[in-house]
């Protein structure tokens, strides 16, 4: 069984959550930004950049299945 998060857990999960969507926006902004007035910025410098995000949305979607995973033995648990 997954450990019970408090409402203060729960909080900070989704605060970190809105910092990593804050983080990735401003990354994505930047290489969108740079592709298009910037014809010395090329797709290979981009890569990297969108290469991370991706990697950044993927860490989130396991944290959101974490959180659903907990929430279900909790609401599973609770309602039997």
């Amino acid at each position: 069984m997954a450990p019970t998060k408090t409402p203060q857990d729960l909080l900070i999960d989704q605060l970190s959550r809105k910092l990593y969507f804050a983080e990735m926006e401003e990354k994505l902004l930047h290489v969108t930004y740079n592709l298009a007035s910037d014809r010395l910025y090329t797709v290979d410098d981009a890569l990297p950049d969108l290469i991370r995000i991706i990697r950044l949305l993927d860490y989130e979607q396991e944290g959101i299945m974490d959180d659903i995973s907990c929430l279900e033995s909790f609401v599973f648990d609770y309602d039997e």
